[in-house]
């Protein structure tokens, strides 16, 4: 079921290849190592510059609680992916050697199947509690409705935590690692069956779980918390327009820019989670189609989540001024060790601004 573990070197070589899709999945394997490193490099940085900015104490409030564990999520994925394409994809070709499948890399590469598989899971659905979280902030905004407070918003994101990792135990137990026959022997992973009429009825669970739980449940849910958001967002408008004052549009605006990039976020997971949902499905179905079809595509489904693991800081940026002030903060300190007069600026509006979320 991960990508990480299906890919064109299971099918043959690619001096010739048997179709289109077997021929794109062969150039995009010698791109991919090094896109793929370099999503990383990034993500992984700007993911810790978000959870260090996300758990300040003029930041914290339940939705930047809940992006701090998908940007924790989201780092954990791609520090383990930097050295698995550096080892599978830009050291060694698409060849089975002993020198790229030893013992102790073939662990490696169990222990990175696994833990991409819980980090998404985890990712998504709390790309789910953020959206309907939001919802209810925007549909409870001038009627008094108690909304989520801190504490119980840290309590929502561990427990999303640990209900993923519950639930990916089948997939775990799954993960076997063999030697190979012949006198070329290698450690490989243990083949996946989905879709064959001999899949073990532990595999046919592990299937299920993983794609009903960790793809199209969650893909099916952050759409409609999304829309409802949405048009509660458009009600909201209409329902304030009535109202006068600097300080009522601003604060609107301010509602409307975060709301905006939280769809911005969930628009991403949609795009990065809803082809591979698609593709597994499919796979249940249709015999052979795991090992041949998605084996060529699943390069393509692994850049698809790493860019969305990694866009996150980007629209902090872009659309968030209060973290924008944060970040400048943090890199005047960095850059000149002290407050100068840009610095003192900063400080100024981020106590303007400190009341503003996210």
């Amino acid at each position: 079921m991960n990508n990480t573990t299906s890919n064109v070197s299971n099918l043959g070589q690619c001096d010739q290849p048997i179709n289109d899709l077997f021929a794109y999945a062969c150039v995009y394997y010698t791109l991919h190592g090094y896109l793929s490193l370099a999503i990383c490099c990034f993500g992984v940085p700007t993911n810790l510059v978000n959870i260090i900015i996300l758990t300040r104490k003029s930041m914290r409030n339940p939705i930047n609680n809940i992006l701090t564990g998908i940007a924790i999520s989201d780092a954990i994925t791609m520090m383990s992916y930097i050295p698995f394409a550096i080892h599978f994809y830009i050291q060694h070709g698409l060849e089975r050697t002993p020198a790229k499948y030893t013992f102790e890399w073939t662990w490696f590469l169990a222990l990175h199947f696994n833990l991409s598989v819980t980090t998404h899971m985890i990712s998504i659905w709390l790309g789910v509690c953020m959206s309907i979280v939001r919802y209810i902030y925007i549909k409870s905004m001038g009627i008094g409705k108690i909304n989520i407070d801190q504490a119980k918003s840290v309590i929502l994101v561990v427990m999303v935590f640990l209900i993923s990792i519950l639930f990916c135990i089948p997939n775990y137990y799954i993960t076997k690692v063999r030697i190979t026959a012949g006198s070329n022997k290698v450690y490989m992973l243990e083949n996946l069956r989905l879709g064959e009429k001999d899949m073990p009825w532990i595999e046919a669970l592990a299937a299920w779980i993983f794609i009903l739980m960790g793809k199209i449940g969650p893909c099916i849910l952050i759409t409609i918390s999304g829309s409802l958001l949405l048009y509660t967002l458009h009600v909201s408008q209409e329902r304030t327009k009535a109202l006068k004052g600097a300080r009522v549009e601003e604060r609107m605006r301010t509602h409307r820019r975060t709301t905006i990039m939280l769809l911005a976020i969930i628009c991403m997971f949609i795009v990065a989670e809803l082809p591979q949902s698609i593709l597994l499905l499919i796979g249940i179905f249709k015999e052979n189609f795991f090992k041949v079809e998605y084996a060529l595509l699943a390069d393509t489904i692994d850049i698809l989540a790493l860019i969305n693991n990694a866009t996150n800081f980007i629209m902090y940026c872009a659309m968030s001024r209060q973290f924008r002030d944060i970040l400048f903060d943090m890199t005047c300190k960095y850059l000149h060790n002290g407050e100068d007069a840009s610095y003192s600026h900063v400080k100024a509006i981020q106590t303007k601004t400190s009341h503003v979320h996210v």
